[in-house]
């Protein structure tokens, strides 16, 4: 189930296990001294898509999907089943590390795949409901009672990380979104001059559809339009205060093909007409 080495810090090396295997998932508890655990890439046998999930008793750090993630006690890490992966595993207060490691088959959260296939959650809550289904599957010694197999243990699992996964989406769209508002307004405040300003343009600069960035600004309750325009107007009003060009110049320069256009807006924004 693992297909995974380990390479220990040191010399005085020592490990436990206890796993289960029913069907295409499985479960492992691991107690191991310090060390790196590293897991090939790919799905092995008969094991479709699945999910690996990693609950963590200590710190460590996961390399995978081109990116470090600190991982802290409680830390649950959900991966890609053909994700390639290593955890660097510190010593806990036992001196040892304890991990869960656990292959969920089914189909992969939608989370995870627009998260370069791993999400890494903290949560202690979803961490023990996790271990503890996992602990039924894991007896300390023999079969694997009849009873015990019947229970859908890894559907429940499963279900338990999907739903946590978009729960947690959910709750962080707003703040991305808002972050990615931020971001577009000031490309445009640097970009006021660019004729080409406009819907087409930021929605290639960021990689999103028009549909997304008008969506973005109105749960901002801003216009794209009144933003764009308001942003030439303050850039255009400071370079003519500053004086040293014609205001003819300046409503040129800033994206206005039509003076009136210019003037009417300019007045109605600052309550008067432009001046050096």
């Amino acid at each position: 189930m693992l297909r995974a080495a380990f390479e220990p810090d040191g010399k005085d090396f020592r490990a436990a296990i206890r796993f289960s295997i029913l069907g295409s998932s499985g479960a492992a508890h691991l107690r191991i001294t310090p060390g790196v655990l590293t897991r090939r890439g790919g799905r092995g046998g008969d094991a479709g898509p699945h999910v690996l999930v990693l609950v963590l008793r200590g710190n460590g750090l996961l390399t995978a999907g081109g990116a470090r993630r600190p991982l802290s006690p409680n830390s649950v890490a959900v991966l890609s089943g053909d994700l390639e992966f290593s955890l660097a595993l510190s010593a806990g207060e036992a001196g040892s590390c304890e991990l869960d490691l656990l292959q969920v088959a089914g189909a992969e959260p939608p989370a995870l795949a627009k998260a370069s296939g791993v999400r890494v959650t903290k949560s202690a809550s979803l961490a023990d409901y996790i271990v503890g289904l996992a602990e039924l599957v894991q007896p300390e010694g023999g079969d694997i009672g009849p009873c015990q197999r019947d229970i859908p243990i890894f559907d429940y699992i499963g279900v338990a990380i999907r739903d946590y996964l978009a729960q947690e989406e959910r709750e962080e769209g707003p703040r991305r979104d808002h972050g990615l508002y931020h971001r577009i307004r000031a490309f445009i405040d640097r970009n006021v001059k660019n004729q080409a300003l406009g819907a087409d343009l930021l929605a290639r600069e960021f990689a999103i559809s028009k549909r997304k960035l008008y969506s973005i600004f109105y749960d901002s309750r801003a216009s794209l339009h009144e933003t764009i325009m308001t942003a030439r107007l303050e850039a255009a009003r400071r370079e003519i205060e500053a004086g040293g060009q014609k205001v003819a110049s300046v409503i040129l320069d800033h994206g206005f093909s039509n003076p009136s256009t210019f003037y009417r807006n300019y007045k109605r924004h600052f309550g008067r007409v432009p001046r050096a």
